[in-house]
């Protein structure tokens, strides 16, 4: 069964597919995505196996948003 998004038009009123709206398909798990930030946003958190780490104190992060912001807190020195 397709996914189906109720779309309002001030002229109409329409079904259409989710497919239709969300384009941009994950080669690797077939997640679709509408803008192209948000899939390579969820190409790094869901399909990087390597991991950001920091060199300070060690902790492993699945994208490097969240390193630069645990750096503006993190305690330990080089």
């Amino acid at each position: 069964m397709r996914n189906l998004v109720l779309v309002l038009d001030t002229t109409k009123l329409s079904m259409v597919s989710v497919d239709s709206i969300r384009k941009l398909k994950c080669k690797e798990c077939g997640s679709r995505f509408k803008y192209p930030e948000r899939l390579e946003k969820h190409k790094e958190i869901a399909h990087n196996k390597k991991k950001e780490k920091c060199r300070a104190c060690g902790t492993e992060f699945h994208s490097s948003e969240n390193l630069r912001k645990h750096k503006k807190i993190c305690t330990e020195r080089v």
